[in-house]
């Protein structure tokens, strides 16, 4: 109590200070609102307001950023199960490509296998197909030999008829024809007609002769065809021997 009272004795006696009623006026102006004190306190008010405002949006961008966490954390989930779900298919998918390869493999092997033996196939029919041609050709060509042959068959028939005229006249007229033995003429009906002299005499119709280019057979005995000629002409027609399989 003593230094309370002390103090108010020091601050009555300090300079400037006047007297009681002084005091207590000064008192109540340190306590009456000013215009700087309003002032500061607009200030305040109006700096919180900002802070309030400025927490509000930090609040706010907080919320933000864990609702964006959330959804990243959602997505990032999301993403790993696609990629799971995309490998295990990517393996089963590459598999069945393993075993679809297989199996084209072995046909692509099929199919080349067809195909030679389809190629050795086709080789073969036309071999045949040109021996059926040739055989075609050949039977062909023996088909006009025969009718070639029947035409010089009634060529030499008619020329026969021809040489045996002169003959039947003489022995008709009661003139006697002496026939050489020693040599005789052949006529021959090949691919042309020649006339071959030949030593002996002639053969009998149907006798096998053999020639320089093959074999004939007699067919016919008739006048020589050169004029004056005493030797007998033998009629001969190429004959085809069987040839030995």
């Amino acid at each position: 109590m003593q230094g309370q009272a002390r103090n108010e004795r020091e601050w009555e006696q300090w300079p400037g200070r006047g007297t009681g009623g002084d005091k207590r006026g000064r008192l109540r102006g340190l306590f009456t609102p000013s215009d700087a004190a309003d002032a500061v306190a607009e200030l305040i008010a109006e700096r919180g307001r900002e802070l309030e405002e400025r927490s509000a949006q930090i609040r706010a961008a907080v919320e933000e950023l864990e609702h964006r966490e959330e959804r990243a954390r959602e997505l990032h989930y999301r993403v790993e199960q696609i990629l799971r779900d995309g490998a295990a298919e990517l393996d089963l998918r590459q598999a069945e490509l393993s075993v679809r390869s297989a199996d084209l493999d072995g046909r692509e092997a099929a199919l080349e296998h067809a195909e030679a033996k389809v190629e050795d196939r086709r080789r073969a029919l036309g071999a045949v197909e040109l021996r059926a041609a040739a055989i075609e050709r050949r039977e062909e060509a023996v088909r006009l030999r025969e009718v070639e042959l029947e035409h010089r068959a009634a060529e030499l028939a008619e020329l026969a008829r021809q040489l045996d005229e002169p003959g039947r006249t003489l022995e008709g007229a009661g003139v006697r024809r002496v026939v050489r033995e020693d040599e005789h003429v052949a006529l021959a009906a090949a691919d042309r007609y020649r006339l071959v002299v030949r030593t002996g005499p002639p053969p009998e119709p149907g006798e096998l002769v053999e020639l320089e280019d093959g074999y004939y057979r007699c067919v016919r005995i008739t006048a020589s065809p050169f004029p004056r000629d005493d030797r007998s002409c033998a009629v001969l027609e190429p004959m085809a021997l069987p040839v030995d399989e």
